[in-house]
């Protein structure tokens, strides 16, 4: 039986051409050719992905000129070094641009947001040098949802907006306008203004009706908006609506959408079963921030005793999980609230604010 190979991420392939190049503008033949035959067999089981391969193609023109300056007698094949120059030559802003783009996707993938958003930047001098708008928008959406992970909203809506701008004019890329809103109707969200995040998912809601993935992380987002203006019911129904659909149960926050209905339950009461089951999805799929908060679940609601609460915590900031532990903090302070006990609702409000501090100042990413 014939077994079909999973095909390499692109930005894993992107990780090792940023190294390939580097090695070829430091002049390190030696390390540049034994990296050569790996992305070589790398870009052939790659996700088709046409940037990647321009950059690729790119990067092994300025790979050819190195061998034929540094290492004439080594060439496999007949290449004329004035033609490669020129092209070269024409080519090189573009190839600069994307170094530090594919760089700052790579730190994006690990998310080191506060690293990317710093690569990203040295790109942005270089985007003028890119000739294909749709290139631009792709640009400016990535660096807009770097700055909207670490709650640098005005910075990411700017960039969405931009970005926006570009997709909405060819309904080809309709998956990026829906990405982008996803995204503004979230800072909308987070900003207190529940209405205007309310109408971009109504919005979304009616673009997304032809694919269902979308629809679901549609109702997944609605869902956590409802938390936020504490209508915890219809957050349920919006959490549940989203595992319904097949598409949605390969994504990687389907598991969060089943912690969130757990949660619900606990939080209004009507909880009856099912931590045990998740605990163990979480425990195969290493979903350490799920762990946390399934911790905190069972000191929180289960009366399981106070040092769950301070080891979900542990694990959350251990992890660097701060939106998470932020969230979480704001949540134990509510429930302390609720029962009059005010002392412990002040004390994790004021965790609250100390990992929204956290957050927005970004940790050592270098």
């Amino acid at each position: 039986m014939r077994v079909s190979m999973k095909a390499l991420a692109v930005e894993d392939v992107g990780q090792r051409i940023v190294e390939w190049y580097s090695c070829i503008i430091t002049k390190d033949i030696k390390q540049a050719k034994l990296l050569k035959p790996e992305i070589d067999i790398m870009i052939a089981k790659m996700e088709p992905d046409d940037k990647m391969l321009a950059y690729y193609q790119l990067v092994s023109l300025q790979y050819d000129l190195l061998v034929l300056r540094e290492a004439p007698d080594e060439k496999t094949k007949a290449l004329d070094e004035t033609i490669l120059e020129n092209i070269a030559v024409q080519t090189n802003d573009y190839l600069n641009f994307m170094y530090y783009y594919v760089w700052g996707q790579t730190e994006f993938y690990k998310q080191r947001y506060k690293s990317a958003i710093r690569t990203y930047k040295i790109a942005e001098r270089l985007i003028e040098k890119v000739k294909d708008p749709v290139e631009k928008a792709e640009f400016y959406q990535k660096l807009g949802i770097s700055y909207y992970r670490i709650d640098q909203y005005t910075f990411a809506f700017s960039y969405l907006e931009q970005a926006l701008e570009i997709f909405e004019k060819d309904s080809s890329y309709v998956m990026n306008v829906i990405s982008c809103k996803q995204i503004l109707a979230g800072i909308y969200s987070e900003l207190q203004q529940y209405e205007k995040a309310e109408e971009i998912y109504n919005e979304l809601l009616l673009l997304s009706k032809p694919y269902p993935y979308y629809q679901a992380i549609t109702a997944y987002n609605m869902g956590l908006n409802r938390i936020l203006v504490d209508r915890l019911e219809e957050a349920a129904q919006h959490f549940n609506e989203a595992l319904e659909f097949e598409e949605f149960r390969n994504s990687a926050i389907y598991i969060k959408a089943k912690y969130h209905v757990l949660n619900l339950q606990m939080r209004l009461g009507n909880y009856t079963e099912g931590i045990e089951q998740l605990e163990k999805e979480v425990h195969n799929i290493d979903a350490r921030d799920i762990k946390g908060k399934l911790l905190i679940c069972r000191g929180l609601y289960l009366n399981e005793g106070y040092s769950f609460i301070e080891k979900g915590l542990s694990i959350l900031q251990s992890n660097e999980f701060y939106v998470e532990c932020r969230e979480l903090c704001e949540e134990i302070s509510k429930h302390y609230k609720k029962i009059d006990d005010y002392k412990m609702a002040l004390y994790f409000l004021e965790c609250a604010n100390e990992m929204r501090n956290r957050t927005i100042l970004g940790v050592d990413q270098s």
